[in-house]
C-alpha cells in the first residue's frame, strides 16, 4: 500500500496525503481531512516512519542517557520512575524511547554521536560525576545544538532545560521533623562512588538544617557500593561505635533499609532507639518493617515533565520554560 493508492481512492493530491500524516492541516478544510483519514483507515496504510524520518529529518525518537557506571542502572528505581513517567508522554505523541548509558569518561563525545546519526531528536540527560565533570559535560552538550533536558540539576543554555526536586528543602524538612521528634545526634548516609546532583542537595540540606537547630556535628558515613548489604555493615560499624547517635537520614530509600537492618542487628529498636528516615519513596518503602519514614519525590512526573518539555521545544523551536522545580513531600510511617 503506498501513499499514492491513498490519494486516489481520497481524490486529493500527494501532498495533500502528506500534509495530513504530517499534522499540516490548519489551511485544509475539515471535509478533505476526513476523507484523507477515512480513505487511510479503509486500505490499512501504514506511513514509512523510517522514509518519513529521512525527509523531515526527525527520527520521532527521544532519548534517556545516564552517565552511570553501575552495570544495573536500568534496575534503578529512580530511574524506573522517570521513565515510566517519559514513556506515558512520548506514546501519547507517537515517539519512541531510546535508552543509553553513556561512559563516564567522555559522555559528550558518545552524545554527539548518537545525536549525528539522528538516533534521537532530543534527550533527558541524567548525569554524575563532580561538579567540574558535569558543568564541562553540559557545556559539551550544549555545542551540539540537539535540545535536552536536565535532571537534577539547572544549565543555562539554549538547547537545555532542566527538571529538578526540591531535594535540599527536602532535607532540611526531615532534618526539623527528626529535631521535633526530639533528636539531637543526627547521622547522614550515603554513597562514595560518583556523586549525582542530588546528593550533593540532600547532603546540603541536611548540614544547612544542623546549623538552623544548633544541632552537633555533621556526622556523615559513606558506602563504597549503593546497596542494602554494604549500608548494613557500614551502620552496624557506626552504631557500635556511636551510641549517642539517635537518628539517621540516607540519601536514598535502599540505603535506609540498610540502616534499618544494621538497627536490628545490634539490638536497636526502630524507631525507639534509632529513627531512619530515606529518600525517593519507592514502592517498596511501604512494605518495610516498620514501613520507612522518607521524602518523596514525584519521579514519574518529572520524567513525563521533562519528555514534555522536549516534544513542545521539536515542535516550537525553543524551550517554553527552561526550569521546573517538583516539591518534596516528607511522608511520615513508622521508623520515625
Amino acid at each position: 500500500m503506498t501513499i499514492r493508492e491513498v490519494a486516489k481512492k481520497a481524490g486529493v493530491s500527494l501532498q495533500t496525503v502528506s500534509n495530513v500524516l504530517n499534522g499540516r492541516t490548519t489551511q485544509m478544510g475539515a471535509e478533505t481531512r476526513e476523507r484523507v483519514l477515512r480513505s487511510i483507515q479503509e486500505l490499512g496504510y501504514l506511513p514509512n516512519a523510517h522514509a518519513r524520518g529521512l525527509r523531515s529529518q526527525r527520527s520521532a525518537t527521544i532519548a534517556f542517557l545516564t552517565v552511570d557506571p553501575s552495570p544495573q542502572f536500568l534496575s534503578d528505581p529512580f530511574h524506573g520512575m522517570i521513565l515510566s513517567g517519559m514513556a506515558d508522554a512520548l506514546r501519547e505523541r507517537d515517539y519512541c524511547l531510546l535508552l543509553q548509558a553513556l561512559p563516564p569518561g567522555n559522555p559528550a563525545e558518545t552524545f554527539r554521536s548518537l545525536y549525528g546519526q539522528r538516533r534521537f531528536d532530543g534527550a533527558v540527560v541524567h548525569l554524575s560525576g563532580t561538579h567540574a565533570e558535569r558543568q564541562r559535560c553540559m557545556q559539551q552538550l550544549n555545542e551540539t545544538g540537539c535540545p535536552f533536558v536536565l535532571l537534577e540539576e539547572h544549565f543555562a543554555g539554549p538547547c537545555a532545560a532542566s527538571v529538578r526536586a526540591d531535594n535540599r528543602q527536602g532535607a532540611e524538612r526531615a532534618v526539623g521533623y527528626l529535631r521535633g521528634k526530639g533528636h539531637k545526634r543526627i547521622g547522614f548516609l550515603t554513597a562514595a562512588d560518583r556523586p549525582w546532583p542530588a546528593v550533593e542537595e540532600r547532603i546540603a540540606g541536611y548540614q544547612a538544617a544542623l546549623k538552623v537547630h544548633k544541632l552537633p556535628g555533621p556526622r556523615e558515613w559513606r558506602v563504597d557500593v549503593e546497596s542494602v548489604e554494604a549500608s548494613l555493615d557500614v551502620m552496624k560499624a557506626v552504631l557500635q561505635k556511636e551510641t549517642a547517635m539517635t537518628a539517621v537520614l540516607c540519601s536514598n530509600d535502599v540505603m535506609a533499609v540498610g540502616a534499618i537492618q544494621a538497627a536490628k542487628k545490634v539490638g536497636r529498636r526502630v524507631p525507639e532507639d534509632l529513627a531512619v528516615v530515606g529518600f525517593d519513596d519507592f514502592e517498596f518503602t511501604r512494605y518495610v518493617d516498620p514501613p520507612l519514614t522518607t521524602v518523596r519525590l514525584p519521579g514519574a512526573d518529572m520524567g513525563r515533565r521533562a519528555a514534555e518539555l522536549l516534544l513542545d521545544c521539536l515542535q516550537d523551536g525553543s524551550f517554553r520554560e527552561t526550569q521546573v522545580v517538583f516539591p518534596t513531600t516528607l511522608i511520615e510511617r513508622g521508623t520515625a
